[in-house]
């Protein structure tokens, strides 16, 4: 029995030791979590200054030595005080409760080194004695803090350079003041010895005033990081005296850091202090009409723990001292957001999609099992281009495309300004975005001023404040700085613009070519001759080449066609009568130039007209299509209307053509060239309005200019599917043999592929940019 209470003592004791622990260790976790640290003085002063005729408080520290700056001389006082000082200080800025003390310092000797006080000091206190006494009455708003209450005596015989102090200490609770309250002190002395005196101040020596213990000040740090991981560091310097009592700062961003703990101010490694910073970047109008100073981070911060160490001085704290006030704010940096789903999982579904239906049509009839394993190697060659898709979010913005259509009021304009106004007026659109009291607003600016006069071409800028809750008031800086240079926008109350770019609601610098379409962005800002080579490169398709189709046959996105390419007949066929050289060439070229051409000059013409700021609606229409097109694929093995179009076309070449490559062969060729042209879409969606379109609205050397590479596209587009042919070929007889026995069941297995990236990419723009518009 006594063994069991024992066991039974020991486990209760474990219990709570365990529960004491895990208690522990919650407290240690909430004392080290993120948050802001703040070490703020215990004392606040308000020293006199100024000269005896004209008397002032001021907050900032005495610094000079030597004879003092300010002296009220005193001699001996027959009966009544003799006034000396009688000083008001400025109101105060925001409204404190003082509860604490309130010391008065009077800093006083003789005018001359004597000992005549001390020897005449008969009865200290009586008209036999020789001490002297200050008498002070401190009014602050509508209370009387100190009223005529004297100070210590003192027998001086001391001059300046060892003054005597004198010192009055008074409790005070439950003092609330208001802005705009006055503080006024008046000194009085009993000076009872007949060698003059002097009350002194101005010097670190002799630093008269008052000091007040508790918390006056509130000063706030934060930061707010936006979804470029760009840290905007934000300081409210919350004082009675108003900001300026907050003289200099020394802010530093630390990390990434390995826990919370550690983070104390001054510690980190020399690799962990990322950022520097002393004068702020930018002001804005915080809460309550307070300035707030800001400060970005020039670089992303990588996902990972961090502290912002400030260092503060104020004016009325011994300026020995580095640090007035310590901030410490613990944060984190999250990982990016992940998707609803990710685009990656339609590169898993659509191998299991085509083998799933491959298993489905076993059931009906058995085709040879090299069948089966050329639509395996298409299942797998369809990861190449469903690797690019985007992913399926909400309202997330199309990353490769036209810029959004906006229509925002400019800050003091008459009305609203709209991209397509822009569009129609300048041959690119430079737009900075930038979130109010950011250090890059004031550098857009100016890489904006250089970059205007590197470009010589009719280029526009412009500025949006973006950011939840931007308002009016805001912008009211950054305007005057900017002088009407370009329009300053401001942004929907929810940042739905600003969320509709790539960049998101935060800083970044987008350039749009004449079409609307985005030819390069950056977070933060873009230095002046990058945006020149950007606005270049937008006059010339945006990098885009002709030989684009070409390059990216060597690369995943274009995988498919070199399966689609097997030929579908077992052998070779020679002509029945004599044929220019390299005939078979030049049809394939034909063909497939003409399919790409189906679907390229469409998409040219429309950009060329202008309908990039309605192009989300127009790549949802796509999408549709390239879905359609795989479900009849699918369902017939082949798009019926390309295969009646390339009859038509089929039927106008010369007979002895039309003999040697039958009709269906040909449709082939126009096939591939149209599933060329949906690869290259999926892979860079841009690339014919921009390389196109876009080349055409800047002029009529841009007409020109966008035929010739339209031509070219289309040309080299032929030669891609001619190339593909031929590489299969080259291997030898092989793929023949294996494209004729999967000749009817390929393109269906295709068809399902195709049907599933374009309703995954339908869903991405219907979900994301579609629906983030509206």
């Amino acid at each position: 029995m006594t063994q069991q209470r024992i066991l039974a003592g020991v486990v209760i004791l474990l219990l709570l030791s365990t529960l004491v622990a895990g208690s522990s260790m919650a407290q240690s976790g909430e004392e080290f979590g993120p948050g802001l640290d703040l070490e703020l003085p215990e004392s606040h002063n308000i020293f006199l200054h100024g000269t005896e005729e004209e008397p002032e408080f001021r907050r900032d520290w005495p610094i000079l030595t030597g004879i003092p700056g300010g002296s009220a001389s005193f001699s001996k006082t027959a009966g009544a005080p003799q006034t000396l000082v009688q000083v008001e200080g400025a109101p105060v800025q925001e409204a404190l409760s003082l509860n604490g003390t309130v010391t008065v310092d009077l800093y006083a000797s003789l005018e001359a080194k004597s000992p005549i006080c001390r020897q005449t000091n008969v009865l200290p206190g009586s008209p036999a004695g020789a001490t002297t006494t200050f008498i002070v009455t401190l009014i602050w708003g509508s209370y009387s803090i100190i009223n005529g209450v004297t100070t210590n005596s003192v027998t001086m015989e001391e001059s300046y350079t060892e003054s005597h102090l004198f010192q009055i200490s008074v409790p005070v609770e439950g003092v609330d003041l208001s802005p705009g309250d006055s503080i006024s002190l008046r000194i009085e002395v009993q000076h009872d010895c007949v060698q003059p005196g002097s009350l002194w101040w101005g010097t670190y020596d002799a630093r008269s005033g008052i000091t007040f213990t508790g918390d006056l000040i509130d000063p706030r740090l934060d930061q707010v990081t936006d979804s470029n991981r760009i840290t905007r560091i934000e300081f409210t310097p919350i004082s009675p005296w108003g900001p300026a009592d907050f003289s200099d700062q020394v802010i530093e961003v630390v990390g990434p850091m390995s826990d919370y703990e550690s983070m104390v101010h001054g510690f980190g490694q020399e690799d962990e202090r990322l950022e520097h910073f002393e004068a702020p970047h930018s002001f804005r109008v915080g809460e309550a009409n307070r300035t707030v100073l800001t400060w970005s981070t020039s670089n992303p911060l990588a996902p990972g723990l961090y502290m912002i160490d400030g260092c503060f001085t104020l004016q009325d704290q011994n300026p020995a001292e580095p640090c007035d006030v310590v901030a410490v704010l613990k944060f984190e940096v999250v990982e990016d957001p992940q998707a609803l789903l990710s685009g990656t999982w339609v590169a898993f579904l659509i191998p299991l999609g085509v083998i799933a239906w491959l298993g489905a049509s076993m059931r009906e009839a058995m085709l040879p099992l090299p069948a089966y394993a050329v639509i395996l190697v298409l299942a797998i060659a369809s990861v190449g281009p469903a690797i690019h898709l985007p992913d399926i979010d909400a309202n997330a913005a199309r990353s490769d495309g036209a810029a959004p259509s906006f229509a925002l009021l400019e800050h003091g304009g008459d009305g609203s300004v709209t991209l397509s106004d822009l569009l129609s007026e300048f041959d690119a659109v430079v737009v900075g975005m930038y979130v109010p009291g950011s250090a890059n607003a004031v550098r857009q600016a100016n890489d904006f001023r250089m970059a205007d006069a590197l470009i010589d071409s009719d280029i526009g800028f412009i500025q949006i404040a973006t950011g939840a809750g931007v308002r009016a008031v805001d912008l009211d800086a950054h305007a005057a700085s900017i002088n009407g240079s370009w329009p300053l926008l401001m942004d929907n109350a929810d940042s739905s613009v600003g969320k509709a770019f790539p960049s998101g609601a935060s800083d970044a610098v987008i350039i749009i070519d004449a079409a609307g379409f985005i030819t390069d962005w950056a977070p933060g800002t873009y230095s002046s001759s990058e945006i020149a080579t950007a606005v270049e490169e937008a006059g010339k398709g945006s990098g885009h080449s002709f030989l684009d189709p070409l390059t990216m046959l060597w690369g995943t996105a274009l995988l498919p066609i070199f399966v689609l390419a097997m030929p579908r007949e077992r052998r070779y066929t020679e002509p029945d009568e004599v044929l220019l050289p390299g005939s078979g060439v030049l049809l394939t070229l034909l063909a497939a130039g003409f399919g790409f051409a189906i679907w390229a000059v469409p998409i040219a013409l429309l950009a060329a007209v202008g309908l990039g700021t309605i192009w989300i609606w127009i790549e949802v229409a796509l999408a549709s299509l390239l879905a359609y097109h795989g479900f009849r694929t699918l369902t017939k093995g082949r798009i019926p209307e390309i295969d009646w179009v390339a009859g038509k076309l089929h039927s106008l070449l010369p007979e002895a053509y039309r003999e040697w490559r039958k009709s269906s062969s040909f449709s082939d060729d126009v096939h591939l060239g149209i599933w060329l042209a949906w690869l290259i879409w999926l892979r860079t969606p841009d690339m014919v309005a921009q390389a196109v379109g876009s080349v055409a609205r800047t002029g009529i050397l841009g007409v020109i200019l966008a035929l010739a590479m339209l031509a070219g596209l289309i040309l080299a587009a032929g030669l891609a599917v001619v190339l593909a042919r031929a590489i299969i070929g080259v291997t030898g007889p092989i793929p023949r043999t294996l494209g004729s026995l999967s000749v009817g069941i390929r393109p269906r297995a295709w068809g399902l592929a195709s049907t599933m990236l374009g309703v995954w990419l339908l869903l991405s723009l219907v979900a994301g940019p579609l629906l983030g518009s509206l």
